[in-house]
């Protein structure tokens, strides 16, 4: 495992620094305010070729590898949780087509998505199953005539509700298997199906600008050509979308943390008390000696589960242990960082207040902390 970036690396790691910088910053900003998606910024982040970087190029997309993606959504992440996790899921649900897709399905939808005319989302959770996913209450009812007949609701499902939305991936119980577990299937339900509506949309502590909302399936037909992958494999097909998820999560906990270092570090230097700069106590050196510490640890172990997931080997155990050190290091950052900024840090104005609390969702998508350990418990084979 070579922890140095190639000379392509390196230019995309410029080339999105600079773009954070010069679009996305002022595109949070107004996300911030107006809760709004960034059409803007994603069309100009599209126009580079960006939303299609994890998709082969006889599809329109530019095939790049899982590490040099993962660097990109650290520099976008530094700079704006929101757009990068919006980026995150587009080209993890993209991923599932690729992966599971028919040639048909392909055809019809990646090409759209490499272009950033539309964005997919991924429908799992529901009132009484996220992480549980063996308890979904979704149906999907196989016809006499082979169509599918698909009822339920799914709630919290980001990127499904914008103006560019379409191809949602729904998860659906289609049956038992011998062991009387559920036999789950993803569909894919195009955007203006009828029966298919969009609910009512979540207002959240953070993470503005980004669409979350319910999913209402009522008596919505779908032709077994909509059906993405085998029957009753949904599950962990699941599994793959998920730990990809998580290894971003944990790229975005280093991008929340590097971020709070990068805030704390400069307000520090400048701030000053008893008549020299706050950085020179050692109260406050400790607490950014533990951001700069926990930043580098949490780097190298999310790396190493890129390596291994890249290598095609079970990287289900090591995805979860690099989010739940990933996820932990930003609230801990976030925490720090506001305590180092005191009463300004407690103003909605600073930025510092926005990481603090964008880091909780960190512990809680994609997987809560209690399940990562889970995971990692049962691996150990407790």
């Amino acid at each position: 495992m070579d922890f140095a970036t190639n000379p392509e690396q390196d230019q995309l790691i410029a080339m999105t620094r600079e773009f954070a910088r010069e679009v996305v910053a002022p595109a949070q900003r107004a996300m911030e305010r107006d809760d709004r998606f960034p059409y803007d910024a994603w069309s100009q982040w599209s126009a580079l070729g960006m939303a299609g970087m994890l998709i082969p190029e006889e599809y329109g997309g530019s095939a790049q590898d899982r590490m040099s993606f993962y660097l990109c959504v650290e520099e976008l992440a530094t700079v704006s949780q929101v757009f990068a996790q919006i980026w995150q899921i587009h080209c993890g649900v993209s991923q599932m087509y690729v992966e599971l897709g028919t040639e048909q399905q392909k055809i019809e939808w990646l090409p759209r998505f490499a272009s950033g005319d539309i964005t997919p989302a991924f429908a799992l959770t529901e009132p009484e199953a996220g992480s549980d996913a063996g308890s979904l209450k979704t149906r999907a009812v196989r016809l006499e005539n082979g169509d599918w007949l698909l009822n339920g609701r799914k709630i919290l499902i980001s990127n499904a509700g914008t103006d560019i939305s379409d191809g949602v991936v729904a998860m659906a119980a289609t049956g038992e298997g011998e062991s009387g577990r559920k036999e789950i299937t993803c569909f894919i339900v195009p955007r203006g199906t009828p029966g298919y509506s969009l609910g009512q949309s979540f207002d959240k502590m953070a993470w503005h600008g980004m669409d979350n909302r319910e999913l209402l399936f009522d008596n919505v037909r779908l032709p077994d050509s909509a059906r993405l992958g085998p029957i009753g494999k949904g599950l962990s097909q699941a599994l793959g979308a998920l730990t990809m998820g998580r290894i971003g999560i944990a790229v975005m906990g280093i991008a929340l943390a590097r971020a709070c270092l990068e805030e704390s570090l400069a307000y520090a230097k400048n701030r000053r008390q008893f008549g020299r700069p706050i950085s020179d106590f050692q109260l406050i050196q400790a607490k950014l000696a533990d951001i700069a510490t926990g930043l580098e640890a949490a780097r190298a172990l999310t790396h190493k589960a890129i390596w291994i997931c890249e290598q095609g080997s079970d990287s289900n155990m090591i995805a979860s242990m690099a989010k739940l050190v990933g996820s932990r290091l930003a609230t801990k950052s976030a925490k720090d960082a506001l305590q180092i900024h005191g009463g300004v840090g407690f103003s909605l104005e600073s930025r510092v207040n926005r990481l603090f609390r964008e880091a909780q969702v960190l512990e809680i998508g994609d997987g809560t902390t209690e399940i990562q350990q889970l995971i990692v418990a049962r691996a150990l084979g407790c």
